[in-house]
């Protein structure tokens, strides 16, 4: 299936408890509680997925995608990925991306929709560029060419 590809979190459904109050090694908040935890997350994701699924420059990869299965799908990812307390089963970035073709100039707009959607619902500069840290290093399993 081809999908979500800058972020490369195509995967299939996956089961997120309602997180206590995880804290990192250091005992301090989360990212995933900085960022605002689940409701900014899915916000983030419905906004970004959204744009990037009528973008002209875009949009290829997401037809045929079952978008709510997509979003609820990315929104775990990421809560996971964040320190939510959720359970990931899906595909690899890199299995999920194998016949997508996913350019690089795709990636790239996807990432400045996610950047955008991030500010603009209120996620620090510090927690965003955390979350795009986190995120980075996935390109490789998503692109191309």
């Amino acid at each position: 299936m081809r999908t979500l590809m800058i972020i490369g979190v195509l995967m299939s459904c996956v089961a997120c408890a309602t997180p206590s109050t995880p804290k990192s090694a250091h005992g301090e908040p989360s990212l995933y509680q900085r960022i605002g935890g689940e409701a900014v997350l899915k916000t983030v994701v419905n906004e970004t997925l959204d744009e990037v699924s009528q973008d002209p420059r875009t949009k290829r990869s997401f037809e045929g995608v079952k978008m709510s299965t997509l979003k609820q799908s990315l929104t775990n990812f990421l809560c996971l990925k964040t320190g939510g307390e959720c359970e990931y089963e899906g595909e690899t970035m890199k299995k999920s991306h194998a016949d997508s073709h996913i350019t690089t100039a795709e990636f790239e707009i996807l990432v400045d929709v996610l950047r955008q959607r991030l500010d603009a619902n209120g996620v620090g500069t510090k927690e965003k560029n955390q979350l795009l840290r986190i995120l980075a290093p996935m390109k490789s399993d998503v692109v191309t060419n």
